[in-house]
């Protein structure tokens, strides 16, 4: 046991020999804390434009909603980045790695650009077309002009970490997070409420994000040009590869897509909820970002089942990237039977933390008791889903994602708002169900094994 925890964070190892259970756990614990770090940056801002105002808070708040299209997009190329850099690096092709990693960070590149003309151009529109009043976007345009125009800082370090994650290194990117959080959590007050400059009121809090950002990256171009990690990069002779960006874009979209598909959904969910009124509104708030919590682990053994997945394909051995990407599954599988029972022993107590109103609590515990039923299926969805990603099979799991959401979700909680008596109830019941049939249908298709004949995509120059 204690060799087990000496060696489990050592970053120069081969994930595709040794223990399995070792490597899961190696990969998957600063992936989590990467993770909450970074959904903690935007509660950074929240945390200290409070004192700002109701309309610095709720220019943050929207901010992020858009924030987050730019991140959908990111996400699909970085599972793009994961699934061939971690095949070339499995097949010991470190060269086909460093072709990929160059078209990720052009890419990025481009789409920061694209991004900076949009936050130039449409930042106060934006804010208008999400619903912002005056006010709001008074305060939030300079913050997202900022946020948008230093984009480049947030797109590339995000996938620097991908392109270390899929050399198997996931240490440095949870490191470059923790910097780049510290650098935000001192840079905000300085900037926001003038200590030592012009006070810059909210537009503060996006100049200290994208510092902190912009430290992090610089270190992680250090890292890559100075061949301290897996990936060795020399931007002088960066080379423009079409061929390597289209596989890459074709493996990345139907990823951007499934989360584009999760984010219209939760709108149209959030409309349907609103007809049983304001308390029924804040329980679905309460307990979705109580779920994005508990969510964490299986995002974590995603990521590492993915790269597991695509180093093992990559080195030609199919039983063990199988055996891997199971050991991961059963891992959060019992991660989410416990997360079960806790929030079906103790809902109220749970939602009672964020609110006393006992309409809110009682819909929130019944929500929470109802979806701990349906918990464990998470682990099909979310674990097999991300290994199948970095195999590279991405265009099915879209589908079950479409089908479990539109084909399923949608329409039956509008059938059992409008049709049936079962009210805010049964919308529980469908949302927790949808877990089991996007499980299952993810289950079948990872045990159907198609991705066992996935293209290994090998690159030289």
């Amino acid at each position: 046991m204690i060799h087990f925890i000496k060696n489990i964070f050592n970053n120069n190892k081969s994930i595709t020999h040794g223990h399995i259970l070792k490597n899961v756990v190696s990969l998957s614990a600063p992936l989590m804390i990467g993770a909450l770090l970074q959904s903690t940056q935007s509660l950074i801002d929240m945390f200290w434009v409070g004192s700002l105002g109701p309309a610095s808070i709720a220019a943050v708040a929207m901010s992020g909603i858009i924030m987050m299209l730019v991140f959908t997009i990111v996400s699909g190329i970085g599972i793009g980045t994961v699934s061939l850099v971690s095949k070339n690096m499995g097949a010991a092709n470190p060269e086909g790695a460093q072709l990929c990693a160059y078209q990720t960070l052009i890419l990025g590149s481009f789409i920061s650009l694209l991004a900076a003309f949009v936050g130039m151009l449409f930042s106060g529109k934006l804010l208008t077309f999400l619903g912002a009043g005056e006010e709001v976007v008074l305060s939030g345009t300079g913050y997202l002009e900022i946020l948008l125009g230093g984009s480049f800082t947030m797109v590339l370090l995000l996938l620097s970490g991908y392109i270390l994650q899929g050399s198997g290194d996931v240490i440095n990117p949870m490191i470059f997070m923790i910097i780049a959080n510290l650098f935000n959590i001192v840079l905000d007050p300085i900037f926001i409420f003038g200590i030592g400059v012009k006070p810059m009121h909210t537009a503060g809090a996006a100049v200290a994000t994208v510092c902190g950002q912009g430290i992090s990256l610089f270190l992680a171009m250090r890292l890559f040009s100075h061949c301290r990690s897996k990936v060795c990069l020399n931007f002088r002779r960066i080379k423009l590869r079409l061929d390597i960006m289209k596989d890459m874009i074709k493996v990345g979209v139907p990823t951007s897509l499934q989360m584009f598909f999760r984010s219209v959904m939760s709108m149209f969910i959030i409309n349907i909820i609103a007809g049983f009124g304001t308390a029924a509104v804040a329980a679905f708030g309460i307990v979705m970002r109580i779920h994005i919590n508990a969510l964490m682990p299986a995002f974590a053994l995603g990521g590492a089942a993915a790269t597991l997945m695509g180093q093992n394909l990559g080195a030609g051995n199919i039983s063990r990237a199988k055996k891997s990407v199971w050991t991961a599954t059963i891992m959060d599988m019992g991660i989410m039977f416990v997360a079960g029972i806790i929030f079906y022993s103790f809902s109220r107590q749970i939602i009672g933390i964020f609110t006393n109103a006992p309409e809110v609590i009682s819909a929130g515990s019944e929500f929470m008791r109802i979806s701990a039923f349906f918990y464990v299926f998470i682990a099909f969805g979310v674990v097999l889903n991300r290994a199948l990603g970095g195999a590279g099979d991405t265009v099915v799991p879209m589908l079950i994602t479409f089908i479990s959401l539109w084909g399923y979700l949608v329409p039956a909680a509008h059938w059992v708002a409008k049709y049936t008596g079962f009210g805010l109830t049964g919308i529980w019941w469908v949302m927790a169900t949808s877990y089991a049939l996007n499980g299952l249908l993810t289950l079948i298709w990872f045990e159907i094994g198609r991705w066992k004949k996935a293209r290994i995509n090998l690159y030289n120059a």
